[in-house]
């Protein structure tokens, strides 16, 4: 059956998702209503169902919206979620007529983190825990919580398209060039997403098998990724060699929020 993602751009840099087939949808982390009814209305499509992958408002602020217009369920992991009739939990599968996604609880940028990941159709929504060359904030939970989170999904297939919760690309890809290890291209690389993500209006999505490559909070597990990073800042003498994957992680992350 053929799958289609709609990526629709929501507030300032957030990203909601229309997921349908000829007629039927799901809609994940509904922002802003207005652009995601005008693509229902657009390609004459059936909703059934939200999927929240978080409490944060710029993730559900849109929902009360829809329901005003759709009698619809709302899948999520916490009931403070107001609108949730669906309260889900880790490694539990839901089933609709045209995918299946199994729940992976990420907690780390909130307790209550979940993502949706569907394996027949190697797709995961990611919300804000896996960005493009970068992860979340750790706001609700630990550093050690968001660190196993990112673990569980670093296992999944590498041809598994990535679709995540906010355009941060390009900054990401910024302090990962500027900040974390030195490549000789590192100009060429910015200007080849800054030109992709302005012709597109996006960078979504992205493959994951690339990102254990790149991505350095994927790679604290890594030796030579982490003597790579010791050595380009061996005077700041911050992060040895021999730092353990949770130290490495607390480091690259600490640097991000300073960036």
């Amino acid at each position: 059956m053929n799958i289609d993602i709609n990526i629709i751009n929501q507030l300032n840099d957030n990203y909601a998702y229309i997921v349908h087939n000829n007629n039927e949808a799901i809609i994940i982390d509904p922002a802003d209503e207005i652009p995601i009814l005008k693509i229902i209305n657009k390609k004459n499509l059936k909703p059934l169902s939200i999927l929240i992958t978080h409490n944060h408002s710029d993730h559900t602020s849109g929902i009360n919206g829809l329901l005003n217009h759709f009698d619809l369920d709302v899948y999520s992991s916490n009931l403070a979620i107001k609108e949730t009739t669906k309260l889900v939990k880790d490694n539990q599968k839901i089933e609709f007529k045209f995918i299946d996604f199994n729940i992976i609880a990420t907690p780390g940028h909130t307790l209550d983190h979940i993502v949706y990941f569907s394996d027949k159709e190697k797709i995961l929504f990611s919300g804000d825990t896996l960005f493009y060359y970068g992860c979340g904030r750790v706001f609700e939970g630990t550093y050690k919580q968001m660190h196993n989170s990112l673990s569980k999904l670093k296992k999944l297939p590498d041809e598994t398209k990535v679709y995540c919760g906010h355009e941060y690309t390009y900054k990401n890809l910024e302090f990962v060039l500027n900040e974390v290890i030195h490549y000789k291209e590192a100009s060429e690389i910015k200007e080849k997403y800054k030109k992709m993500i302005r012709e597109k209006g996006s960078s979504m999505p992205f493959f994951l098998g690339h990102q254990k490559i790149w991505n350095p909070f994927l790679n604290c597990d890594d030796i030579e990724y982490k003597k790579k990073v010791s050595n380009f800042h061996k005077n700041e003498g911050q992060i040895r060699q021999d730092a353990n994957d949770l130290e490495f992680f607390g480091y690259i992350r600490d640097k991000r929020n300073a960036f």
